[in-house]
C-alpha cells in the first residue's frame, strides 16, 4: 500500500445489526476521547501523561467501558456538550441529571 492510499473499512458493531455504515481511514488508529470530548491519539506517553495529570498511581483503579451511541445518546451528548465540561460522565455514568429530570 502506498502512503497516499486509503483503506476502506466496514466497521463491526459487536453483535449489533449492520447499519450499512462505512468509513475510510489511512491506517489503523487507536484514540481516546476525554470527558470534555477532546480526542487524542492513544500513545503510551499520552496515557502516562493523562494518568499523571489525574494522579492515578494504580492502573487497577481504572475501568474500561465500551459504549454504544445511537440517536438518543447522540442527542444527549450534544445537549451535555453545550452545558458541561464532563460530557461523557454526565451522559454515560449519570454524573449530572438530564434536563428532563431537573
Amino acid at each position: 500500500m502506498k502512503s497516499n492510499d486509503v483503506l476502506f473499512v466496514n466497521p463491526t458493531n459487536n453483535g449489533v445489526p449492520d447499519s450499512g455504515e462505512e468509513a475510510f481511514i489511512k491506517r489503523a488508529a487507536t484514540f481516546m476521547i476525554l470527558d470534555d470530548l477532546v480526542v487524542r491519539p492513544m500513545y503510551t506517553n499520552s496515557i502516562i501523561t493523562l494518568l499523571d495529570k489525574f494522579n492515578i498511581k494504580d492502573v487497577n483503579d481504572l475501568e474500561e467501558k465500551t459504549i454504544g451511541v445511537g440517536v438518543n445518546e447522540a442527542v444527549e451528548l450534544l445537549r451535555a456538550s453545550m452545558q458541561s465540561k464532563t460530557v461523557l460522565t454526565d451522559v454515560f455514568l449519570g454524573g449530572k441529571k438530564k434536563s428532563s429530570e431537573v
